[in-house]
């Protein structure tokens, strides 16, 4: 089921119980959820018209549920969150749900929301067939970048789109890491309309991901003493040094794809699209590739390579290891 369909269903009260949520996304989850709850319980009181079961509650429990009718409401919501249900371990408590799912009561509202789901069940296939299935996916880079500006412009607030993909850069993207860091940052801009760079950069809490993009940036920049002391903070936030390699690694190989993706002419967006990465990640690889030619980032790789098998072998300390490599690295340009 479409997430617009969903909401637009909601909308008009066109209720399609049972629900399933689940995916990978858990603030989409969380946000149909409470949608569901708000459409479902609009005017009633909750408290006599829901019920919710957390984790491997009996089948029979929730049938008994599903079958109460509700008490001074047109509708029951239930809930049934990480059941187990549509995995393995529950055989006869998914094959009674699944049995059962086919004569919900039209008063009765189920809502599944799972962390683990087979869909190749018999459970899933049941919910599929007479109720609403909705996958919550991590969104596309283009809505993600939407959201993110709308949710500043709920608040009065006015981010560029480069103002956005900085935002992003830092804080990650994860939903509702970029949700919590956004309140942050209207809060922190209270007395003027447009964020700036400066303002992330003062009140957000950057991720591993960007902490390392700055040590990259620094180290393709020949700023050897900036990179180390990056690097250095890194290590005292108790970051894993090796992670700290595994990411360089991850780098220097977008910058050389990106620009031999370059070299044969092709465009940020074909080769974003070729890597499965952003636009501005292709962008900002072939910015740090400026003063690398393709040998020397060829040759950068074969020292990362180099250094991880130094450390798994034990030949050198990880610390010591990333630390010898970000200064041979920032010495090549």
């Amino acid at each position: 089921m479409e997430q617009k369909k969903l909401m637009n269903d909601l909308k008009n009260k066109e209720f399609k119980s049972p629900y399933l949520l689940y995916g990978e996304e858990r603030y989409l989850v969380s946000y149909y959820a409470n949608a569901i709850e708000k459409a479902v319980l609009l005017g009633d009181t909750p408290e006599l018209c829901k019920d919710t079961f957390d984790g491997k509650v009996p089948a029979n429990d929730i049938i008994m549920a599903a079958d109460t009718l509700p008490f001074f409401s047109d509708r029951r919501l239930i809930f049934i969150r990480d059941s187990g249900l549509f995995a393995t371990g529950r055989k006869d408590d998914s094959e009674t749900i699944s049995q059962y799912i086919a004569n919900v009561p039209k008063e009765t509202i189920m809502v599944f929301v799972e962390s683990d789901v087979d869909r190749r069940s018999k459970l899933f296939k049941q919910i599929t067939k007479f109720g609403s299935v909705l996958d919550c996916t991590p969104p596309t880079p283009q809505m993600l970048s939407a959201w993110t500006a709308r949710l500043a412009k709920e608040k009065g607030k006015t981010l560029t789109n480069d103002i956005v993909q900085h935002f992003i850069r830092t804080v990650g993207t994860n939903m509702t890491s970029i949700s919590q860091e956004m309140s942050k940052l209207i809060a922190y801009c209270n007395n003027h309309q447009n964020i700036t760079i400066k303002d992330i950069d003062a009140i957000c809490t950057p991720t591993l991901d960007s902490r390392v993009f700055d040590l990259i940036k620094a180290m393709c920049a020949g700023r050897t003493g900036d990179a180390l002391k990056l690097y250095r903070d890194i290590l005292i936030l108790k970051e894993s040094p090796i992670m700290v390699l595994t990411m360089i690694i991850r780098q220097f190989r977008i910058i050389l794809l990106s620009l031999c993706a370059k070299e044969k002419g092709m465009t940020i967006v074909q080769t974003a699209k070729e890597l499965n990465l952003r636009d501005f990640m292709v962008a900002e690889a072939l910015g740090q590739s400026k003063k690398y030619t393709v040998n020397t980032l060829m040759d950068t790789l074969m020292d990362c390579q180099d250094t991880d098998i130094k450390v798994k072998t034990g030949l050198i300390t990880p610390e010591l290891g990333v630390e010898m490599l970000i200064i041979k690295a920032s010495e090549v340009v």
